[in-house]
């Protein structure tokens, strides 16, 4: 099996699976896609009743969603930190005026737009106002149903960041997927030992990033 023939006559099922994505770019889902292609490629049994394209497509789509996670999580994570500095400006404002400022006073503090000001507190309420869902934090899984404050959320997601993108890709299969070691290892096309000491690594960098 060649896998650059493969490739070629899956292109029809990369594209697909891409289309149900947004806010990504088509030619970065295209190279998620074909990743995820080698990858179903290495773990592929020839002898197995399944086709390889139906095999393929958690693979693809597994490699894409990494992808369109990664990037909203970037994305929120900015915004988060953005509204958390507008309110604490806000804040500071409104001790030295003994009233509460207006978004053209914050926007002159911060040197931004009032227009930017505005969507960037519609954006983040939005964003803390979601109770569940897809954008679930790393910290939620850890903590199960424990409330933790925005602060402790964004820092978090800082911590992810210390990360290489190896230890990412496992973290975030292990908390984010609630896979087991043998399911990211084979995920991965790793051995079930190296995803334990990924895993530990990758903790200890994030609690030494936390406690410092």
């Amino acid at each position: 099996m060649n896998l650059d023939i493969l490739i070629k006559e899956n292109e029809g099922l990369i594209f697909k699976i891409a289309s149900a994505f947004y806010g990504v770019e088509k030619e970065d889902l295209y190279q998620a896609g074909v990743l995820g292609i080698i990858k179903a490629y290495q773990n592929y049994d020839k002898n197995e009743n399944t086709k390889f394209s139906s095999y393929a497509y958690n693979y693809i789509y597994g490699e894409m969603y990494m992808l369109a996670h990664n990037k909203a999580m970037k994305v929120n994570k900015d915004i988060l930190k953005l509204y958390r500095d507008i309110e604490k400006t806000r804040y500071a404002l409104a001790q030295r005026y003994g009233r509460i400022p207006s978004n053209s006073e914050v926007a002159h503090f911060l040197e931004m737009s009032e227009k930017d000001i505005e969507d960037a507190i519609m954006a983040g309420s939005d964003i803390m106002s979601l109770d569940s869902g897809e954008e679930a934090t790393l910290y939620d899984s850890l903590r199960s149903e424990e409330k933790v404050s925005l602060d402790d959320q964004i820092l978090l997601e800082e911590s992810i960041d210390e990360l290489n993108d190896e230890e990412k890709k496992i973290i975030k299969a292990r908390y984010f997927e609630d896979l087991t070691q043998s399911e990211v290892a084979k995920k991965l096309c790793m051995t079930q030992v190296m995803v334990s000491r990924y895993e530990k690594r990758s903790l200890d960098k994030m609690c030494a990033f936390l406690t410092k």
